[in-house]
């Protein structure tokens, strides 16, 4: 901590380290930011293996991108971009199609009462279970709080594009919802 209070020149002197190949100070950003990133890595995988390898391949890119972080914004911000497009890669790579998830429903329920019985680790693990290109618009807009603009631009699709995708990925979690065992 600086005589100001705050962490900004540390991470700066640590980031530069970093960038320079100083491995204790990677394992010092590696130690603040890893359990965030795995948590992310985590929302976009359908399973442990998958989240595993996203965060390997992400910890790799932030290593060899320290030196492009200039110190716009914050470090876990610009870290957060670094595995979301990571994760991103990894599903398209994959063959997840963005452009076509259809799915008719017409299901009408009180979804606020629906969301009030969830818990948090219940709601995630069927977050978990949606369909890789439902998960990932969800991720993208209601979690990571990407403008449609954003989203259209990371996935190839355009912005109203992925604002029929949301609408679809809720129609469709408000499907299985009633289907899911609610405590």
């Amino acid at each position: 901590m600086n005589a100001n209070g705050n962490y900004s020149e540390i991470n700066s002197v640590l980031i530069n380290k970093a960038a320079e190949g100083d491995d204790a100070a990677f394992k010092h950003i590696y130690d603040q930011i890893s359990g965030k990133m795995y948590s992310l890595c985590l929302r976009y995988a359908s399973n442990t293996e998958d989240a595993n390898d996203f965060f390997q391949d992400g910890c790799i890119k932030l290593y060899r991108n320290l030196g492009a972080f200039r110190n716009d914004g914050s470090f876990e911000g610009w870290a957060r971009r670094v595995f979301v497009t990571t994760c991103l890669d990894a599903l398209k790579k994959r063959k997840t199609q963005f452009g076509d998830l259809d799915e008719t429903i017409n299901l009408k329920i009180d979804e606020s009462s629906v969301f009030d019985k969830l818990s948090l680790d219940h709601l995630m693990g069927i977050l978990k279970d949606l369909p890789s290109g439902y998960r990932t618009i969800i991720n993208l807009y209601v979690i990571e709080d990407f403008s449609h603009k954003e989203i259209g631009d990371m996935l190839g699709i355009t912005e109203n594009g992925s604002k029929s995708k949301l609408h679809k990925a809720r129609t469709y979690l408000k499907n299985i919802l009633p289907k899911a065992e609610i405590e």
